[in-house]
């Protein structure tokens, strides 16, 4: 998983070389809500001069993120689009 996490922010610092600094969270869903349950991802990017782009992922409709590797993956793109929205903007 941590690969996986490793690549997903090297893409996303291709579209924005200033983040200072990243935190992601991967939670697993309960032992008991395994099925249908899906991975919730939280990314919390920081960047000057005050700007953090924050992105709470979870889709338990979605049957795909039952699998962590596609939630991560969703959650990084949400983040691209945030940071190509901010970058339009200014």
């Amino acid at each position: 998983m941590h690969a996986i996490i490793e690549r997903e922010f090297e893409r996303l610092e291709t579209h924005d070389d200033r983040i200072t600094s990243a935190r992601v969270t991967v939670i697993a869903p309960g032992d008991h809500h395994r099925h249908g349950a899906g991975f919730q991802i939280h990314i919390l990017l920081t960047m000057p001069p005050k700007e953090d782009i924050v992105v709470s992922h979870s889709a338990s409709d979605d049957g795909r993120h039952e699998h962590a590797e596609v939630a991560v993956k969703d959650a990084f793109a949400i983040a691209r689009r945030q940071l190509d929205d901010l970058r339009q903007k200014k």
